[in-house]
């Protein structure tokens, strides 16, 4: 079971979106959440008027993810974003293959035909990326992989091709161990993390390092479930103090901890083992007490892909569970 740390202040959990599970590289439709060979996809939104705040928490206002999308037949994504006002506003994505047919390359143009990015793709994913306003390149990236497909290094690059921000690692064969050094401008620290895995116990250890290698911050978790965590008292987000884990059977769990070592921890339910549709999402506060809940009922196509999606949601604050929004979507397939 992987385990994951989001760089992003809080876990906004999208309910279409399926957790990743190890195995096969998806395509970008199953990451998506579809199922079948989904060609085009366009949705709507009806929300209600109602007086809820989106929670001071580990959950978001849940997105449909994808409401105006196009993939081709192996299920790469050619379209995304949304028709606001009667115009598209969006990116549309080239793809480059070699002559077996394997993508080396994306170029991707925003609605009136404009480069806005070009990446190029080797064995193990991107290898490199070039970003354009106006027409002119604006920053490029480079990523390195060792012999083993592991990411080890990466370079960003300014417009002026002055380094903007780097980082090295090191990952041992099986990918159980892992240590990174990350770098900003004039090669200032950033951070420095370590991370092990012991698949025979599914335990999990992560620790960030000071630039003098004191500890900011380090946790352990069993499968699930968190052992000990453990941060510099500050009153700031600490980069590893969000993290999620695969999804196991029916559930997926994560976590957003704090300096005072209480986890808020938001739980994602299925109907089932192979469901692809969130049914529940759950914020328990770091005593265990449930702060928000969120319920879905859908309505499936033959393929299994939902084309009505009722959102329900309660908190304290509301007293009682009451409707959000309703989605709808229409799709095609190839």
């Amino acid at each position: 079971m992987r385990r994951f740390v989001l760089r992003a202040t809080l876990l906004i959990i999208f309910a279409t979106w399926p957790i990743l599970a190890s195995g096969p590289k998806p395509t970008d439709a199953w990451s998506f959440g579809f199922v079948g060979p989904i060609r085009s996809v366009s949705a709507t939104e009806l929300k209600e008027n109602l007086d809820w705040p989106v929670p001071n928490g580990p959950i978001s206002a849940t997105s449909v993810g994808c409401w105006e999308c196009e993939f081709d037949r192996d299920g790469n994504i050619v379209k995304f974003g949304q028709t606001l006002d009667g115009e598209f506003r969006g990116e549309l994505t080239r793809l480059q293959r070699d002559a077996d047919g394997h993508v080396t390359g994306k170029v991707f143009e925003n609605a009136q035909g404009e480069m806005q990015r070009r990446e190029v793709y080797g064995p193990y994913g991107i290898t490199e990326q070039e970003g354009y306003e106006n027409g002119k390149p604006v920053s490029r990236s480079f990523w390195f992989y060792d012999a083993n497909g592991h990411l080890s290094g990466f370079r960003g690059y300014n417009r002026d091709e002055s380094l903007a921000s780097s980082s090295s690692s090191l990952s041992s064969a099986d990918g159980n161990y892992k240590e990174e050094w990350g770098y900003g401008p004039n090669k200032s620290f950033s951070g420095h993390y370590v991370q092990t895995k012991d698949p025979k116990t599914h335990t999990w250890t992560f620790t960030s390092f000071n630039e003098d290698g004191t500890l900011k911050i380090t946790f352990t978790t069993v499968g699930t479930k968190v052992i000990s965590y453990w941060q510099v008292p500050s009153d700031q987000t600490v980069y590893g103090s969000s993290f999620f884990m695969d999804r196991a059977g029916k559930t997926q769990e994560s976590y957003s901890c704090h300096a005072d070592g209480a986890c808020d921890h938001l739980i994602s339910y299925f109907p089932d083992e192979s469901s692809r549709q969130v049914s529940r999402l759950e914020w328990h506060d770091g005593e265990g007490a449930l702060k928000v809940a969120v319920d879905f009922e859908y309505a499936l196509d033959t393929a299994g892909n939902w084309t009505k999606r009722t959102v329900w949601v309660w908190s304290s604050e509301l007293g009682e569970r009451k409707l959000y929004a309703t989605h709808s979507r229409t799709l095609r397939y190839w």
